[in-house]
């Protein structure tokens, strides 16, 4: 052999070795890759599972809330008209006469229209 057969047969052999050795790096990176896209899904779900938790919570405090709300504002109504029949039973004409004028009042405000 000569010596530039035998040096092209040593460039073969390293270009089989690099080839071989990238393989082996595609390989490592697509394991890579897998492994990191298995942990993203799992946080992933975790992000899920913990915003669904707290969107839960925060539904319940609305929820609890509105309910506050509406019995306080029930309570008050039930309070108003409590005072305006006592008001009435107390002046009865004083209370005709205020409906009459808003009446009036009230008829005047739709005439126009």
């Amino acid at each position: 052999m000569t010596a530039e057969t035998t040096k092209k047969s040593e460039t073969s052999i390293e270009i089989e070795a690099i080839r071989g050795d990238i393989q082996k790096m595609q390989n490592d990176l697509k394991d890579l890759l897998h492994t990191v896209g298995d942990q993203s899904k799992e946080k992933l779900m975790e992000s899920k599972q913990k915003l669904g938790a707290a969107i839960k919570s925060l539904e319940g405090q609305a929820e609890e809330k509105i309910n506050e709300g509406y019995d306080s504002l029930r309570e008050h109504s039930q309070d108003a008209v409590q005072k305006s029949r006592k008001q009435i039973e107390e002046q009865p004409l004083t209370a005709v006469l205020i409906a009459f004028a808003a009446g009036i009042l009230f008829d005047r405000l739709i005439g126009r229209r």
